[in-house]
């Protein structure tokens, strides 16, 4: 009998189990496909360990910039897969230890919910108090066309590089693989539905970020007619300038992902969202007794971080807390060359100030000068969103979350000393320039 038992081992997951477990709840979870979920073994990590790969080897090749002179560097595909092997399987060590230390029994195997306090494991019945369904998501198929098409499950076993390659879907899981890709070698083309990739991130970034990738052609508008072939394949699309038939080795399905429920819970008749995931209230609580759903089977905020925040909500109301769960100011990363992130939403009447990276003194000693950062505010001075597409935006939009989720004025925000030379003084003369005050800004 535990206190609380979790399907699904991802950053929700194995987040419950330990902080349940320093609560003094005794607890059980089960995961059949990896310790860290998709995020470790498929998703998060291999991603970022692959584009740090690609990002340095961009460097080298140009580190005659810096005033080094190296050989023309060679890139592996298979030491590529190699080296994410031991990220991920350190990763997943680490994970397994800290369960251990906290002494929550780990079941490495599917788990199937027989009602709301039972689960059946390996043909063994097991009872809890509580149950968390942490079951993740899995890659959305493209309506209509073969199963044969590769999805981002399926790229990091590649051991040889495409010599081209049909990404379908401009967003954020296609422009981080077209970036791995290009940067690679591979001739890449990406179609995407609607007039503009990135739609959740400012028009500017996304058109930005298209002038800046030069060497991938994105088609925009454009709808999938057909799908021909295994590899090769040859895909038909009409778009606004006519119907298209492009040609590559491989198609890449991009399309975002829909949730996992596990076997058994459907039947119980929890209520679910148009896309199938599981709905929740503010304290991560389904529609069933005593179940609750965190992460990316819910159907929304497919985030890691947003996963591990509301297990902290979930523990926090098991153990007699009022925490609620928030998915306001969820930032948005996109690792791609430069980064973009952002937080936040403009409403009505809002200004804004931009400053450029090629003003900025730390991007001219790194070598770089292309993107931007935008801070917006409402009349009455409170920060609303922050923009940004630049080197390291993934770790300066953490500054920029804190700003927009405490309202902090402009003023406030320009309050604390920016140390010089860094990149956070893009956020600072943005800010500045908001309120025309921008020393730097031509």
């Amino acid at each position: 009998m535990y206190d609380l038992f979790i399907i699904g081992a991802g950053p929700g997951g194995y987040t419950a189990a330990v902080l349940a477990a320093k609560k003094g709840l005794k607890v059980g979870i089960a995961e059949a496909q990896g310790l860290g979920g998709t995020c470790t073994n498929r998703g998060c990590i291999p991603t970022k360990a692959y584009i740090e790969s690609v990002n340095l080897f961009t460097r080298i090749k140009n580190a005659s910039r810096f005033g080094i002179e190296v050989e023309m560097p060679a890139l592996s595909l298979a030491a590529l897969v190699r080296r994410k092997e031991r990220i991920v399987s350190r990763l997943a060590k680490g994970i397994e230890l800290l369960l251990k230390n906290h002494a929550v029994d780990l079941y490495p195997k599917a788990a199937e919910v027989i009602d709301p306090g039972t689960v059946r494991i390996d043909g063994r019945t097991i009872q809890t108090a509580n149950l968390l369904v942490a079951t993740g998501s899995v890659p959305k198929p493209v309506p209509g066309a073969a199963p044969q098409l590769w999805t981002s499950d399926d790229v990091f076993a590649l051991e040889k590089t495409p010599a081209s390659l049909i990404i379908i879907g401009g967003g954020v899981i296609g422009c981080e693989m077209a970036h791995i890709f290009s940067s690679l070698g591979t001739k890449v083309t990406v179609i995407e539905a609607l007039d503009r990739i990135l739609l959740t991130e400012d028009p500017e970034m996304a058109s930005g970020l298209v002038k800046i990738m030069r060497q991938v052609d994105f088609i925009t508008g454009a709808r999938i007619l057909n799908i021909d072939g295994a590899g090769p394949c040859r895909v038909s699309v009409a778009a606004p300038g006519g119907t298209r038939t492009l040609e590559a080795e491989h198609v890449l399905a991009c399309i975002g992902r829909m949730p996992s429920l596990p076997p058994g819970l459907k039947g119980l008749e929890p209520a679910l969202r148009d896309n199938g995931g599981l709905e929740v209230d503010e304290y991560m609580q389904t529609t069933l007794p005593h179940v609750y759903a965190v992460g990316d089977v819910t159907g929304v905020h497919m985030f890691a971080y947003a996963a591990s925040k509301a297990a902290a909500v979930v523990i926090d109301h098991i153990t007699g807390g009022g925490r609620r769960m928030s998915f306001d100011n969820i930032p948005s990363i996109v690792f791609t060359d430069p980064e973009i992130a952002s937080v936040g939403s403009v409403s009505e009447g809002c200004s804004k100030g931009t400053f450029p990276v090629s003003a900025l003194g730390r991007a001219r000693t790194m070598e770089t000068h292309e993107g931007f950062a935008t801070v917006y505010a409402d009349p009455a001075g409170r920060i609303k969103r922050i923009s940004i597409m630049a080197p390291h935006a993934t770790e300066l939009i953490a500054w920029a979350s804190l700003a927009v989720d405490r309202g902090l004025s402009v003023e406030e925000f320009l309050h604390p000393h920016y140390t010089h030379p860094t990149l956070t003084e893009i956020l600072k003369e943005a800010a500045e320039d908001l309120v025309g005050m921008s020393v730097h800004k031509a």
